[in-house]
């Protein structure tokens, strides 16, 4: 037993040895966009497993290539290498790749950095786009092609021929296109004609190096058949029923026999003889003499003197005039305060005045709005009324009778 479990500890010590385990570089750059030759390039990155030692390699315009810089990563697996002069090894104009890797070259990472003489950059990255593509038309049961393509053909044949790569969205099932060339076929079947143009619409997309872009393509197929023209159905029209009239049976009106009229025969009227009248002689009347009539003398009548009467003179009475009670003070007075205190203040305070007199004009006087009755200062005597403070005579009217008119 001792024997076997010695021999399966050997069995995986040499597995182990097999396959070593070793971290891998996740990022790798510059630490600036650019470096002169007077500056010190300086490269910066990532690894996965952390205080391991990160080489870089540089592979210069014409092929060669030189370990260039080791660095040693902390533990969270971030290095940065110390500065190396440009001008000490980029010496040829052109292209150089740097590659950081911890034990195997082939699972570094690869950056391309460009010398012009002056600096040393990052290339600029070239931009994934194709060339315009027209929309076609094409006839049902006839193949139409053509080959799409993209503005910076830097991409072709980067990446073992199998870069940039074309494909289709939303295109119909039987349209092709060459992933490599860009070579676009459709035949469209009859089942894609109408009896009217039908649109098709789609995308041709292109990727390369971790871009993409895409174009949409319209492809009309055109009018494949007439539209068959349906007859409108005609429903018989079904006439009414009409039933015959019946004329009811007229009896005929038998008239009734008339009689003949004999007419009375009409004996001649004799006319008798009238004799003439002989008018009797009328004397004239003789009018009899009528003495006038002498009316007897009248003497008129004298009425008797009717001394007017004199009415009493009534003096009419003035009634008081009773000034309404308002039942309620001013907003403004505070019910547990003495009211005299306001209309001391009234009396004494210029500004206090003005701004009773502006604000509350309803009320005839500070008295009246905090609640106190007026102060008398005097009785006026008769005919006369206070007025503003003053004994003013008031005019009186008397009223005359109605027979008095001077």
């Amino acid at each position: 037993m001792q024997v076997k479990l010695a021999g399966f500890g050997i069995l995986s010590l040499f597995l182990i040895m097999l396959v070593p385990v070793y971290a891998e570089v996740t990022e790798f750059s510059i630490e600036k966009k650019f470096y002169t030759i007077d500056e010190g390039i300086v490269f910066i990155g990532t690894e996965d497993e952390g205080s391991t030692f990160v080489n870089v390699e540089m592979t210069d315009p014409n092929g060669g290539k030189s370990l260039l810089v080791t660095a040693l990563s902390n533990s969270n697996g971030i290095f940065e290498t110390n500065a190396k002069k440009v001008d000490e090894f980029f010496s040829i104009i052109g292209t150089y790749e740097f590659t950081a890797f911890t034990i195997q070259k082939n699972d570094g990472v690869t950056i391309t950095l460009e010398f012009n003489g002056d600096k040393v950059l990052e290339p600029v990255k070239s931009i994934l786009q194709l060339n315009s593509i027209q929309n076609k038309i094409v006839e049902v049961e006839k193949t139409i092609t053509f080959t799409v393509s993209i503005t910076d053909d830097s991409f072709i044949d980067t990446y073992d021929g199998r870069d940039p790569v074309y494909s289709l969205e939303n295109a119909p099932v039987d349209a092709t296109i060459d992933d490599r060339t860009g070579k676009f076929i459709w035949t469209p079947s009859k089942s894609y004609g109408s009896f009217e143009d039908v649109i098709y619409n789609f995308d041709i997309i292109v990727n390369a190096n971790n871009q993409e872009d895409r174009e949409n393509i319209s492809i009309i197929v055109k009018k494949a058949y007439d539209e068959p023209v349906i007859e409108p159905k005609v429903e018989p029209v079904i006439e009414p029923k009409v039933e015959p009239v019946i004329e009811p049976k007229v009896e005929p009106v038998i008239e009734p026999k008339v009689e003949p009229v004999i007419e009375p025969k009409v004996e001649p009227v004799i006319e008798p003889k009238v004799e003439p009248v002989i008018e009797p002689k009328v004397e004239p009347v003789i009018e009899p003499k009528v003495e006038p009539v002498i009316e007897p003398k009248v003497e008129p009548v004298i009425e008797p003197k009717v001394e007017p009467v004199i009415e009493p003179k009534v003096e009419p009475v003035i009634e008081p005039k009773v000034e309404p009670v308002k039942s309620t003070t001013a907003s403004f007075v505070d019910a547990t305060k003495d009211p005299q205190s306001y209309v001391d203040r009234y009396n004494n305070e210029s500004t206090y005045k003005e701004w009773f007199d502006e604000n509350y004009s309803q009320y005839s006087s500070i008295y009246e709005a905090v609640g106190l009755a007026e102060p008398e200062f005097g009785i006026c005597g008769e005919g006369t009324k206070l007025i503003d403070g003053v004994c003013t005579i008031i005019q009186k009217t008397i009223q005359k009778p109605w027979w008095q008119f001077w």
